[in-house]
This record gives C-alpha cells, sequence and structure tokens, in this order.
C-alpha cells in the first residue's frame, strides 16, 4: 500500500496509476508500459497529448411550467404527470402565494396548503396536480418541471 506524501519527511513511496488501465505507469527513463515507481525520478506517460475523456449523464428534459397566480384557487395549476420527478420555482412577485400538491384546492393559511412568501424559492416532489393560489391579486411564479 503507498505511504501518503509527507514534504519535508522521510521519503515515501508513490504508485501512479494509469486511469485508462488501472495499472501502475512504468518508472524510469525508458519507461513506457505497465510498471512499478517505487524508486521512479521520472515517469513516462504515453497519453499525454490525449487525456481521457470523461462522458457525464444526459440531464433530463425539462419542461417551463411558469404561470400567473391569482385569488381564485383555479387560476394556476400544474397537472398531474406521473413521469414528472420534481418542480422547483419561485414566487417572482411581491405578493405572497401559496399551493397544495396534493390535488386539493389552494387556500392561504389552511393545512395543506404551503405558503411562499415574496421572492421565495420552493421545490415539490409529487405526480399529483398541483393548485396555486396568490393572497392578493396576482402572483407571476416561475417553474420547472423535470
Amino acid at each position: 500500500m503507498p505511504v501518503p506524501y509527507n514534504a519535508g519527511g522521510p521519503a515515501a513511496s508513490v504508485v501512479l496509476v494509469d486511469p485508462t488501465t488501472l495499472l501502475p505507469y512504468a518508472a524510469g527513463s525508458s519507461a513506457t508500459g505497465p510498471g512499478t515507481a517505487a524508486s521512479a525520478t521520472r515517469v513516462t506517460i504515453a497519453s499525454d497529448s490525449a487525456p481521457v475523456g470523461i462522458t457525464y449523464p444526459a440531464l433530463p428534459a425539462s419542461t417551463d411550467r411558469s404561470g400567473t397566480a391569482t385569488t381564485t384557487s383555479g387560476g394556476l395549476n400544474v397537472a398531474a404527470n406521473s413521469a414528472r420527478k420534481s418542480l422547483v420555482g419561485q414566487n417572482i412577485s411581491a405578493v405572497v402565494i401559496g399551493f397544495n400538491e396534493q390535488g386539493g384546492t389552494a387556500v392561504i393559511g389552511t393545512a395543506g396548503t404551503y405558503t411562499v412568501a415574496a421572492g421565495a424559492s420552493f421545490s415539490i416532489s409529487t405526480n399529483k396536480l398541483i393548485n396555486f393560489i396568490a393572497a392578493s391579486g396576482t402572483a407571476a411564479v416561475t417553474m420547472t418541471e423535470t
């Protein structure tokens, strides 16, 4: 097992691993293949000019669900979606909004309705109908569904 590097301390062994083969890099002046680096003063890496590419998984598709909540409970609804993983959003108005994430009617100040202050963000993890309501007037809400 390699010993951790210790600056200013006694000499330690270091093993460098080739990420494409998970084998130690070869060491020495003429090294080009797998080997050990126990007493290396120089390590040759065969692919300095061709770095290993990293592939990241694709992000899920998203849908803009932004809208305007009103004082009427049916003013802004996000329909039920069995494929929905999340809905994130922000109340971008100066008016308090509320939402019910269980398919019921949102009513500010009652059980089952979450209240979102002006400028605050929210995250919802349900595939049911989500009903929004404004405490007064109208309120702009920006949302993205994935």
